[in-house]
């Protein structure tokens, strides 16, 4: 099915090709497709007319003509193709538009579902389809929050709400997909279960998605060609549409087929969990206040993984994870046997490559314990939990969580708070921070960002506004 990638392809393409020509005869081969004129009403307003201009909303075209605009709506798998005489055109081509020099103009539709009405020149709006629609999924102009006041007490799943052309236009089933793959969000989710941060993540991805399918020319799939030969790139940067059984490209589950509201629905059950339990991913740089943020939500009765403890734990409880760091590390060993984690973090953090290796031993283990307290909460019932991951990003861990809490300060109080916590110096603090990912990247992945520049009752001002709304409160 055309969506508004393929339109705005086949919009593009004809407006190169057929702007300035002059409409000399119409045949029309099947009645259904000629809103609500006569034919013969149709072509005698329509023959004579030059073609100016073609606009797009959504998946409507808009033809110009010199005092009428035409609105074709392509539907299942409406197409336009341009001949050099009428023994090329098919039987599927229903309306053939002569044009003054000697060609024609073909809307092809197989399944006969497309239509053409005329206004008068730019009064499409007096259509109540077109009228109707809601804000395109790619407008520069859509704010999260307006969509979220549409959506907060909809009781329909977001695959539903995505496709209702009335709240969002312009996304058709592969982009929807494709827009919930990369929001987080299962399709079956509730409009009610969203809270404004998983909004904007959404109109974010809408805009991604669509965006980069236009550029692409949009998506060939299956029996679907934009037209004149133009083939839709974008299936080559498709997630999870089409590709059930086979392995997320994310996190290497399996990609599953479901119908939500009777349309073919593909999912990852990893990246899109439906079960209810919001995890909030906390990260930042070294010295950003990540325990002071991940310290209010715990005396807010909100439970907190962190993975630094489970792997402080795990250098005393795991016997193969610690003979592991002792063999490769050399000489860390205290005393008392435990690893001496001050000599270990003079190592990674000098060395990339021992940085490196540190986390390809110990990532899988902190891996798997975080997955299994996690499943005790899901159990639970519990409603959200914070995950503080120092590490988020670079160990690709984005994946387990639904919404990215940044915690963010100032290069320059960072370094002299790292001076003053581990009684270092500014070069030294200077390359603890230089080891890790850079703030501007982590910045751009993140849906929230709490500035710990300031003092703390600023922060915990934050931290409250930020907490009513992940609580939808």
């Amino acid at each position: 099915m055309p969506e508004l990638p393929e339109v705005e392809t086949v919009r593009q393409t004809l407006k190169n090709l057929i702007i300035g020509e002059k409409i000399t005869d119409i045949l029309v081969r099947y009645d259904g497709i000629i809103k609500p004129l006569s034919i013969a009403q149709f072509k005698k307003r329509l023959i004579g007319q030059s073609f100016r201009d073609i606009r797009r909303k959504a998946k409507y075209l808009f033809f110009d003509f010199d005092s009428l605009t035409m609105v074709s709506h392509l539907r299942m798998e409406g197409k336009y193709y341009l001949r050099n005489s009428l023994k090329e055109c098919t039987k599927h081509e229903h309306v053939i538009f002569e044009l003054n020099h000697s060609q024609y103009l073909c809307y092809h539709d197989v399944r006969k579902f497309g239509t053409m009405e005329l206004t008068d020149l730019h009064q499409e709006l007096a259509i109540p389809s077109v009228s109707a629609l809601g804000k395109e999924g790619n407008d520069p102009t859509w704010l999260a929050e307006d969509f979220f006041e549409k959506i907060k007490f909809t009781k329909r799943p977001m695959k539903s709400i995505l496709l209702d052309q009335h709240i969002i236009s312009g996304l058709g089933n592969i982009y929807v997909d494709e827009t919930l793959f990369r929001s987080k969000i299962n399709p079956n989710t509730l409009g009610n279960e969203i809270n404004l941060y998983q909004a904007k993540r959404v109109i974010k991805s809408a805009k991604e998605v669509l965006n980069k399918a236009t550029n692409l020319g949009g998506t060939t799939i299956r029996t679907y060609h934009s037209n004149i030969g133009v083939d839709g790139r974008f299936q080559n940067e498709l997630m999870v549409h089409t590709f059930v059984g086979e392995p997320c490209r994310i996190c290497g589950d399996t990609i599953q087929k479901t119908k939500v509201g009777g349309r073919g629905t593909y999912y990852c059950p990893t990246c899109q969990r439906d079960d209810h339990l919001l995890i909030v991913g906390l990260t930042g740089g070294i010295a950003s206040g990540k325990s002071f943020v991940s310290n209010w939500f715990s005396k807010h009765k909100v439970p907190v993984l962190d993975a630094d403890k489970i792997y402080k734990n795990l250098l005393k409880t795991n016997e193969i994870m610690y003979n592991e760091i002792v063999q490769n590390f050399g000489d860390i060993v205290q005393r008392n046997h435990e690893i001496d984690r001050q000599a270990l973090g003079k190592i990674i953090f000098q060395d990339p490559k021992k940085r490196e290796l540190l986390n390809q031993i110990t990532h899988p283990f902190v891996l798997e314990e975080m997955k299994q307290e996690i499943a005790q909460y899901q159990k639970k019932r519990t409603k959200m939990i914070i995950l503080d991951i120092p590490l988020l990003f670079e160990a690709k861990l984005e994946y387990m969580v639904d919404i990215i809490m940044l915690a963010y300060v100032d290069p320059n109080t960072q370094i002299h708070r790292l001076m003053d916590r581990d009684q270092i110096s500014k070069s030294e603090a200077e390359k603890k921070i230089q080891s890790q990912m850079k703030l501007e990247e982590k910045i751009k992945k993140a849906d929230i960002i709490i500035d710990n520049s300031f003092d703390p009752n600023h922060t915990k001002e934050q931290l409250l506004e930020i907490y009513r709304t992940l609580r939808r409160k």
